[in-house]
């Protein structure tokens, strides 16, 4: 078999941030609303949601989507809030999808419309989904997310695995207090699917009610039941280090963003859903408002410049300590996933 071409040159030249870092991955939020009211996401009240005429339109997105996968962004995961929430997301699935220089489009999701909606977003062209389950116990689950919505959230895996929509990850934030000892029960409730667990360390926002369970205490837990061998991640496996669970089908992985910090690799930035560069979690007073450039009258080239000058505002490292001291800024679901 001959040797496989390298990728073509962005045709606009490669985004690379001031510490020499390529920037090929944008997690664009599409909506800072959601059905679920997530402790950890989302204050209980209090919060203004963005008005939709400051939401920036499909149009908008599928242009700012054009110009920086030609600017090498290859992936675009959509974020919210809960991206489903938002009205006809299956035809802004499909613009996207039919970008020719992005090599992948997924999604985070809390899961809950997945039993019904995901043939169709797999048709459009996601790629890949990433879906939010925090807990197994529905008091625990209700607590949480404020919602009693645990049944649809499995049934959306389930429909997700039956569709041979894979490789699909299982995102886990792990809080003291609240979840931490069902580590090993998410292992033997998807042991029977070719799925990935990736437990994560909270990251606290604002003023964090829950503290940090790290990663090492998570293995120590799981390695007290399972036997744990090391693998190569998945498609899209980012900052996460992942081990095949001996005995299942399942792949745990671990995002330790504050024990093991992994800013040095970082290759990726947020778009809000009004259309702001947020370069890192950290503090960052100034965002470039690209959604500006764009009703302006802006060209794509001053599109283009107003990404360049944003990312070069991108820090070398957020300063977050495993104690929770200086918390990052906002909330996430303002921020997006």
């Amino acid at each position: 078999m001959g040797q496989q071409a390298p990728p073509p040159r962005p045709p606009r030249g490669a985004i690379i941030d001031p510490f020499g870092r390529r920037i090929h991955y944008v997690r664009l939020s599409v909506t800072d609303r959601c059905n679920f009211r997530c402790v950890y996401c989302m204050p209980e009240e209090g919060i203004e949601f963005t008005e939709r005429s400051e939401l920036m339109t499909f149009e908008e997105i599928e242009r700012l989507g054009r110009v920086l996968s030609e600017m090498g962004v290859d992936r675009i995961r959509l974020t919210g809030g809960e991206p489903t929430v938002r009205k006809d997301i299956l035809e802004l699935v499909g613009r996207l999808g039919a970008l020719p220089l992005l090599r992948d489009l997924s999604m985070t999701t809390n899961g809950w419309n997945l039993a019904k909606i995901g043939p169709a977003l797999k048709k459009a062209g996601l790629t890949r989904l990433n879906i939010s389950i925090d807990t197994l116990d529905r008091e625990h689950f209700i607590a949480l997310a404020r919602v009693d919505r645990l049944d649809d959230v499995l049934a959306g895996i389930e429909a997700v695995v039956a569709l041979d929509w894979l490789p699909l990850k299982l995102n886990v934030v792990v809080c003291e207090g609240m979840n931490e000892l069902e580590v090993t029960s998410f292992v033997e409730r998807f042991a029977h699917l070719p799925v990935t667990i990736r437990f994560i360390e909270y990251m606290p926002f604002g003023e964090s009610r829950f503290n940090l369970v790290p990663w090492s205490h998570t293995r120590a837990r799981l390695e007290a039941r399972y036997e744990l061998q090391p693998v190569q991640g998945p498609q899209g496996s980012g900052p996460a280090n992942y081990w095949a669970v001996a005995g299942t089908k399942v792949v745990v992985g671990a995002i330790g963003a504050l024990s093991r910090q992994f800013c040095e690799a970082c290759n990726r930035v947020r778009i809000t859903s009004d259309g702001r560069l947020k370069n890192c979690l950290a503090y960052e007073p100034e965002m470039v408002s690209v959604r500006d450039v764009m009703r302006a009258g802006g060209s794509d080239d001053d599109l283009e410049l107003a990404i360049r000058a944003g990312i070069m505002r991108k820090p070398i490292a957020h300063i977050t300590g495993e104690d929770g001291s200086n918390p990052f800024e906002g909330t996430m679901i303002q921020i997006g996933g």
